[in-house]
């Protein structure tokens, strides 16, 4: 975290460079800091130019063509440069002075006064190094105050947390008769297991027999054609060794080889036909506790009633679901706000709202500081180790 003496000392460090570029507007500044950069780079260019002119005091004819292209191409350089430092004026971008700043290194440069040229563009050098370290600390700034900002929204968000959990009230009635439903539920869940587990354990001959006679017939999806039943009924019949296996027994016979097949069934093609065309069927029902079969589903009463009917030790939970069901939408949205809110506790546990009040407090004090007007101060803390723009004109004044 941030202290108060480290934004008042950014705020002065900012106040400071912004007395030292008051010349420039702060709306100019980037248009002249991008035409004194270009600036200089063509002077570099130059100046590189005649000190490889001046090694090469024999140099060969397409030596000497090839220096006098870069000569010429610097020179359009400098000319567009000019076009741009006018039309950049035209639009208000720079202003009258440093237009005239501008062009008057320009000349310089044609006129090959190299020397006073880059003299004159230290100024705008100058600006550019004190632009550049006004954008870091502005963007220091930017930054605590985002900090800042975000920190204190999640302390705001944790406060009212806090205080949403003080005043909110819960109907225990109604949440203890949400888990009571629950608990029945799981309940009423194992006991599916363990039937599905007896069903899939049943040789196939005796289940298919079975859920002939089922009464949710509806319910066992899984079985195909009641003449397809039929057919698999009576090839269980005829082959006994077969109508013993449960599912999953079947299921891996499929995986035999022709030969071990026949042993066993001589009508291969018939053990094709009826079984293996049902293979889905045999591999539904060896994985019958993973399927929709049966499902708990507390708003399906024939489901409920099988249960109570025909599952031991499902009664009596069956009974309770009926009757605690009845609170509904109502019950289960309680229960749900509890868990809410006691997870939210948890999470919450290790926060003092002392400590919050007094972080978020000083927060604030940082923000107000961070906003506020700082004052100038004497004219030497303002004027910092830089020398002074005016001072730099005041150099300049003398010059062309």
């Amino acid at each position: 975290m941030t202290s108060a003496e480290e934004i008042r000392g950014l705020k002065r460090a900012r106040r400071n460079l912004e007395q030292r570029l008051e010349k420039i507007e702060k709306s100019q500044r980037a248009a002249v800091v991008r035409l004194s950069g270009q600036l200089g780079e063509i002077i570099e260019g130059i100046a590189s130019a005649q000190e490889k002119e001046k090694s090469m005091p024999n140099a060969t004819f397409s030596k000497r063509v090839r220096l006098a292209k870069k000569g010429m191409l610097l020179g359009k350089e400098l000319s567009h440069f000019e076009i741009e430092v006018v039309s950049e004026f035209d639009k208000h971008n720079i202003s009258e002075e440093s237009g005239k700043k501008l062009i008057s290194i320009t000349k310089l440069i044609r006129d090959n006064n190299m020397q006073a040229a880059k003299e004159r563009l230290k100024y705008f050098e100058e600006i550019a190094a004190l632009s550049k370290e006004y954008e870091t600390i502005e963007g220091e700034i930017e930054k605590k105050d985002r900090l800042l900002k975000r920190e204190q929204l999640r302390i705001e968000k944790i406060l009212e947390e806090m205080a949403w959990l003080e005043k909110e009230t819960i109907d225990m009635e109604k949440v203890r008769r949400h888990e009571e439903l629950l608990k029945n539920l799981e309940k009423l869940k194992g006991l599916r297991a363990a039937h599905m587990r007896s069903l899939i354990s049943k040789p196939v001959a005796e289940l298919l027999g079975e859920a002939e006679l089922q009464p949710l017939k509806g319910q066992y999806a899984v079985f195909r054609e009641k003449e397809d039943i039929a057919q698999l009924r009576q090839f269980f019949s005829d082959y006994p060794v077969f109508g013993k296996c449960n599912a999953s027994q079947i299921c891996e016979s499929f995986e035999w080889s022709e030969k071990r097949l026949s042993h066993v069934c001589p009508e291969t093609s018939r053990f094709k036909k009826v079984v293996l065309g049902n293979r889905n069927l045999f591999e539904t029902l060896g994985a019958l506790e993973h399927t929709e079969f049966l499902a708990v589903d507390i708003e399906n009463e024939k489901v409920l009633d099988f249960y109570a009917r025909d599952v031991e030790g499902a009664r009596e939970a069956i009974e309770r679901i009926r009757q605690l069901k009845k609170g509904g939408n109502s019950d289960r949205e309680e229960y749900e706000k509890s868990r809410r809110m006691e997870g939210r506790r948890e999470e919450l546990a290790g926060y003092s709202r002392t400590a919050l009040d007094a972080e978020l407090k000083n927060i604030r004090s940082l923000l107000e500081i961070l906003h506020s007007e700082v004052p100038e101060g004497n004219a030497e803390e303002n004027r910092g180790g830089f020398p002074g723009i005016g001072t730099f004109i005041k150099k300049l004044a003398g010059k062309p």
